[in-house]
């Protein structure tokens, strides 16, 4: 198991440092410095490679807690600490929200044993690797450092939020008693029936369902399984389901016959595509109906030319992927106005407080129009239904044709957010009228004004992102990093607004600053380097 341990590790870190190497040297300015040779001298790359094991494991080291302070403790803390705090401890509310997250999510919700690499593709089906052996080793490598990993963070949590290191250390062996145990119960339904459990979109959507409701939605209403989770006569439990996960794992005897079935290319091409790594792209699939759609809009587009006429088209094809997101934001628009309707009645002081200077609010409205822009699945239907094919195209890669294209989505997607961030505008001016507070201020037209701007930023965001780093695969997979980490960047600033509690004129002159200089970087980035990044890899 040592020598096929080390050649999977291998393996992989070979993959990381090409794929760092692949995207470094699309970097702007250093990417220029460093030579495609790099990919041939394998004594550097033996060199990262060691390098990439380190750093993965230190990333996953530190992540763990990142992963317990933002998905469990931030949730709990608040839970306990609002302006009507649930009936339970922080502590209570961590195990809670750990238990449903992942505990059920990260048991029944993705496996191990299962999982699609292109490690495990070479190493099972081209390298002739034993099934058993690869499973075994591939076990071994992710869930000795992933419990390790673990241990410190849940017992420092439980001392953070008013619990016991014994408590902590319960809490770790229900994690590692319920991941063995779902592992080996996918295996022995898969052994069974042929059908892999977590790759089963109705099934992941009722395990995501039960989680987050269990998590959040049961923890909200003041109900905790804490005391059951933690009780000394839980542990021989978690002992039992573990040590009988382990054991079937171990003494499994058809990985050979059936694991490779679990790895058939027709699946990998088709099934994996459109149900795991496409996932986000089925809501943007096309419709008998959308292309009914796209005939009646040719009359309207007739005196238009060129790409302005293609576009036009696309967006007549798509207009129910996207008009009916912009119904739902238009509609939860009108429940809010309700509901500050029914706060300008119940309330009418702190109403008209709010009223008087609606710029307090913005910090919740920075991340609500986050929340609420359409351009992320405008940038996915493009790419699937679009770009995807055309850019196989010399003439549709041209620099000229993809700045085209780039400022006529920018300027229809645009119009979608505005649409929504000119009803939020309406709704405040509304909500002022209700509780009697001056409408012709100041302080409103800031609001108004920052509202339509970051309906501008976040739709900016998304194409800026698109075009410059274009995330997507063929296999519709999210291939860049640097997309991911900056989008998260985006979300989490998004979401540190949502935590500030006072607002004013401060807050909103830095938002209407930061949006525009945001805007102007973007779109410079694009028009310098789209042209040469906006491939499909």
């Amino acid at each position: 198991m040592n020598k096929a341990l080390k050649q999977i590790i291998g393996m992989k870190a070979a993959l990381w440092v090409n794929a760092f190497l692949y995207y470094v040297r699309r970097l702007w300015l250093v990417g220029k410095r460093i030579p495609e040779s790099l990919y041939g001298n394998y004594e550097l790359k033996k060199i990262l490679s060691v390098v990439a094991v380190v750093f993965r494991q230190i990333g996953d080291f530190f992540g763990k807690p990142v992963y317990l302070l933002l998905a469990v403790g931030l949730p709990a803390v608040l839970m306990t600490q609002g302006e009507e705090p649930v009936p339970l401890s922080g502590w209570a509310c961590a195990v809670n929200i750990f238990f449903f997250l992942s505990g059920w999510i990260g048991s029944f919700g993705d496996s191990q044993v299962f999982a699609v690499t292109r490690d495990k593709v070479t190493c099972i089906k081209y390298m002739r690797m034993s099934a058993q052996l690869y499973t075994h080793s591939t076990l071994l490598f992710h869930y000795v450092p992933f419990f390790i990993y673990y241990l410190p963070s849940l017992m420092g949590m439980s001392l953070l939020l008013g619990g016991t290191l014994l408590q902590g250390l319960i809490l770790w062996l229900m994690l590692l008693g319920i991941r063995l145990a779902g592992e080996a119960l996918q295996l022995l339904i898969f052994d069974h029936t042929g059908k892999v459990l977590c790759r089963s979109m109705i099934f992941s959507w009722i395990v995501i369902g039960v989680g987050l409701g269990g998590g959040y939605g049961l923890t909200a209403a003041g109900i905790s399984l804490a005391p059951v989770l933690l009780h000394p006569l839980a542990v021989p439990v978690y002992l039992a389901l573990g040590a009988a996960g382990l054991y079937y794992l171990s003494v499994y005897r058809r990985y050979e016959q059936k694991l490779p079935r679990s790895l058939d290319l027709q699946y990998l091409m088709s099934s994996l595509m459109k149900n795991s790594s496409g996932a986000g792209f089925k809501e943007v699939e096309i419709q008998e109906k959308d292309l009914n759609q796209q005939e009646a809009a040719k009359a309207q587009a007739r005196h238009l030319k060129g790409y302005a006429y293609l576009n036009a088209l696309f967006f007549a094809r798509h207009r129910r992927q996207l008009l009916k997101p912009v119904c739902y934001r238009l509609a939860v628009t009108a429940v809010l106005f309700a509901g500050a309707v029914a706060l300008a009645v119940l309330e009418p002081d702190t109403a008209r407080k709010i009223g008087d200077d609606l710029t307090l609010i913005l910090p919740a409205f920075v991340f609500i129009m986050y929340c609420m822009t359409v351009a992320d699945k405008a940038c996915r239907a493009m790419f699937y239904n679009c770009d995807k094919d055309m850019l196989r195209y010399a003439y549709y890669r041209q620099p000229q044709v993809i700045l085209q294209n780039f400022r006529i989505r920018l300027l229809r997607v645009s119009l979608y957010n505005a649409v929504v961030g000119a009803a939020i505008c309406l709704a405040a001016v509304g909500f002022c009228l209700a509780c009697g507070a001056p409408v012709f201020t100041l302080q409103t037209l800031l609001f108004c004004v920052a509202i339509l701007l970051l309906s501008v930023l976040f739709t900016t965001h998304h194409l800026f992102l698109y075009y410059v780093f274009q995330p997507y695969s063929e296999s519709l997979q999210i291939k860049n990093p640097f997309f991911t980490v900056m989008n998260t960047a985006m979300y989490m600033l998004c979401l540190v607004c949502l935590q500030i509690d006072v607002g004013g004129a401060a807050f909103t002159l830095a938002v209407l600053i930061f949006t525009v200089l945001y805007i102007a970087g973007a779109l410079f980035l694009v028009y310098r380097r789209a042209p040469r990044s906006f491939r499909v890899k």
